[in-house]
């Protein structure tokens, strides 16, 4: 009975951190598309206007970045 117990909540305690590791990849994957979406968007803006830019990317893994336009 106790063994039962123990197993089941073991069952539990591993679909919670299955869980929460599969949405944080989730929230990791959808930060880093809308960032590359972002930042093509600037890109192409830039480009289209005859405009020089710096492009700095922080952390690959969530495409954190920092745009800057280097004309006045």
């Amino acid at each position: 009975m106790l063994a039962e117990k123990t197993i089941s909540r073991m069952r539990i305690v591993m679909l919670i951190i299955s869980l929460s590791a599969f949405i944080a990849l989730l929230l990791v994957t959808f930060q880093s598309y809308f960032h590359s979406s972002e930042l093509q968007s600037l890109v192409e803006k830039a480009e289209e206007n005859n405009l020089e830019y710096e492009v700095i990317i922080h952390n690959p893994l969530t495409n954190s970045y920092s745009f800057r336009i280097l004309n006045d």
